[in-house]
């Protein structure tokens, strides 16, 4: 009888220690996969933030220039006067940090980022705004100054009225916006900054039309020694609105002089 009682303890003790090591082990062998998996879609997530728009940007310590360094054109028309350009800062509004988000007054904003605060997902209107001391959102905007007729009137909300002496003078706008002269819908403070489109913010009647921006078709001044500024090359600017405009260039050749005016269409006259 001793002998069956030994069997039997020597069973359960097997069993004893088989048992936690199997469940051990599963538990670790799942868990550790899990981990895997919500890493992975941590990073996907991650990685999708930041693809669209540049990701952290520094300086190159070898040549002294930005990795990334972008320019998009920007216009504001308030009650169809194109207001002036921002005027330049390079500072964030009423501190000494530098701006990696900034205007050098050129009609374009310039997007070179010096820390995380401006790059990435956070390259956003809002942050340009913010970074200049202004302020804009899906029905108001607050500017550095205001139209000819009344230019201390910086801040523009749906439903007020366009300045007497204006061209829609008396009428109520609403706030408007567009990329590339197409119209978005949403908040324009959420807008991701891109290099080489272009960006029209607009306090405007809700029928009329946003013209093209001014500098559309034009290059950015130069910030970095060496570096030849590109223009947007936009082709839905070309014909947008009534005040659309296309970009005039003359080639010059040999007993001519031809003129494009058009999409599509060349003048041509005799030179002597």
């Amino acid at each position: 009888m001793a002998r069956s009682r030994n069997k039997y303890s020597r069973a359960r003790m097997r069993a004893k220690i088989r048992r936690p090591k199997q469940r051990g082990g599963a538990r670790w062998y799942y868990g550790a996969l899990a981990l895997i998996v919500i890493a992975g879609v941590v990073g996907i997530g991650l990685s999708a933030g930041s693809d669209d728009v540049h990701p952290f940007a520094g300086v190159d310590p070898d040549t002294g220039t930005f990795y990334d360094h972008w320019h998009q054109a920007i216009g504001v028309n308030v009650c169809g006067e194109w207001v002036s350009d921002a005027p330049t800062f390079e500072d964030v509004a009423g501190t000494t940090v530098l701006a990696g988000i900034h205007t050098h007054g050129d009609g374009f904003i310039h997007i070179h980022p010096r820390t995380s605060a401006d790059a990435g997902d956070n390259a956003t209107l809002e942050q340009y705004f913010d970074n200049g001391g202004w302020a804009v959102d899906e029905t108001s905007f607050d500017i550095w100054q205001g139209p000819a007729v009344n230019p201390t009137k910086t801040a523009w909300e749906n439903g007020d009225k366009c300045p007497a002496g204006s061209t829609m003078a008396g009428r109520k706008g609403v706030v408007r916006w567009e990329v590339d002269c197409k119209t978005r819908k949403g908040n324009p403070a959420e807008y991701k900054l891109q290099d080489l489109h272009v960006l029209t913010l607009a306090f405007l009647p809700k029928n009329e039309d946003i013209e093209t921006p001014p500098h559309a078709f034009e290059a950015p001044s130069a910030d970095v020694e060496g570096e030849t500024p590109v223009a947007p090359d936009v082709k839905s600017c070309e014909t947008s609105g009534p005040g659309g405009e296309t970009p005039t260039t003359t080639t010059t050749v040999a007993g001519a002089t031809t003129t494009t005016t058009a999409p599509g269409s060349t003048t041509t006259s005799s030179t002597p």
